[in-house]
């Protein structure tokens, strides 16, 4: 068997007993298995807030406002004229999370709103059930026929061909963003274990004994391929669950058009792209976190260092959330080119629009060749750093090294 068998073996059973990856497998995996349903729990929440309202005022204006607030999915409750606001135990009482109190003035509508929690209140939806009613006070016509003046037809087509329908866009976008948490996810965890497997070795001296048997480029590359490979894993079996654990899933309410995230029917341009620049992405920090782990001397020192390495990560993540709304604007296609950042926001194009091949293959090309650059420095640095103790180099040692100033034997 091949040292480098050897290494990649015995590396890889190890991290698979490491609590630490057991315990991020399962709750990664309870974290999708949540997000993938919390749309459908958020929706539950909503709607018994916004669309159950309680109705006070004279019977003239209840009646047509109770038809036309109906006609809009809210469920309605007619109560009595109240001498004073309500309490919120009484719009418990009443199952409602807000009371509208009806009235006129100079023939026109007025509607005062009752509400525990004013961020529950959909105005613009109230106000558009009741602008018949409005209309008709002022012209003195029939409420109906004002509302079906009102409603009409609005079809909204899409001219792109990924996207036929609004639900279908409505989707993809969610489930990009999904995808995203998880790619943030499996990046930071995956880099974390790199770093601190590196820095055990180091600062147990394992690294004196490992040496003397094992070349360090072919330590270095093992760990870098066991991380990827259970990062692999990882992102196999959370996307597997979220597969399993999500479906169209019910409405929560007639028109809410909000239900459990479906990744059926998925594209599998984003399926690969998100695989492909996931392996791209994790490689990067994997190799730059295992090069800059090795000059650590202390446990203690990981914080401090861990902290401005993630600083990247978190941007691109943040700058592909922004790609979202608007994949094709100059920034998000600046973006899916650069080192670190592209495999967030590159897939996050791929995700909600088409991409020209063309720019997916630069992007792609890029990061590879980032990768091998990275590879060249961390290495360097992971060959020097393996074996110096004591007080930590300095940076122009540091940059010294990864340019190749000093010979390394």
């Amino acid at each position: 068997m091949s040292q480098f068998s050897v290494v990649f073996q015995a590396e890889l059973m190890r991290r698979l007993r490491s609590r630490v990856f057991i315990a991020g497998l399962i709750f990664g995996g309870l974290t999708i298995a949540l997000v993938s349903r919390l749309p459908s729990l958020m929706a539950a929440v909503q709607f018994s807030a916004l669309h159950q309202v309680a109705l006070s005022g004279p019977s003239a204006l209840i009646v047509p406002a109770d038809r036309l607030l109906s006609r809009e999915n809210l469920t309605v409750r007619i109560v009595p004229v109240q001498q004073a606001p309500p309490t919120p135990m009484m719009l418990h009482a009443w199952k409602v999370g807000s009371l509208l109190e009806l009235s006129t003035e100079h023939r026109e509508l007025h509607v005062t709103i009752y509400a525990e929690d004013p961020s529950n209140v959909d105005v613009s939806l109230i106000r558009s059930a009741l602008l018949p009613l409005d209309l008709a006070l002022g012209s003195g016509g029939v409420p109906e026929r004002f509302q079906r003046e009102l409603r009409f037809p609005v079809t909204v087509e899409s001219v792109s061909a990924r996207f036929k329908t609004v639900a279908s866009s409505v989707t993809a976008h969610a489930i990009a963003y999904l995808l995203l948490i998880l790619l943030y996810m499996l990046i930071v965890f995956s880099s974390q274990l790199v770093l601190t497997s590196v820095a055990e070795e180091k600062t147990s001296r394992i690294a004196e004994l490992l040496v003397t048997s094992v070349d360090l480029t072919t330590l270095l590359v093992a760990k870098i391929l066991v991380s990827t490979t259970l990062a692999v894993m990882q992102m196999a079996t959370w996307i597997v669950l979220a597969f399993a654990l999500s479906g169209s899933g019910p409405s929560v309410g007639a028109g809410s058009g909000v239900s459990a995230i479906s990744f059926a029917g998925l594209p599998p341009a984003t399926i690969i792209g998100f695989v492909v620049f996931f392996v791209l992405g994790f490689t990067q920090m994997a190799v730059l976190f295992a090069g800059l782990a090795s000059l650590v001397n202390r446990t203690e020192d990981l914080g401090a260092m861990s902290g401005p390495l993630f600083l990247p990560v978190i941007v691109a993540f943040v700058a592909a959330i922004t790609t979202l709304s608007s994949p094709d604007a100059p920034f998000a296609v600046a973006c899916s080119f650069i080192p670190v950042l592209s495999p967030f926001v590159m897939f996050a194009r791929i995700a909600v629009s088409t991409v020209p091949p063309g720019q997916i293959a630069g992007a792609g090309i890029i990061d590879v060749l980032c990768v091998i650059l990275l590879s060249l420095a961390g290495g360097r640095l992971y060959r020097v750093g393996m074996l110096l103790y004591g007080s930590p180099p300095t940076w122009g040692q540091i940059c010294r090294t990864i340019f190749g100033i000093v010979k390394i034997s």
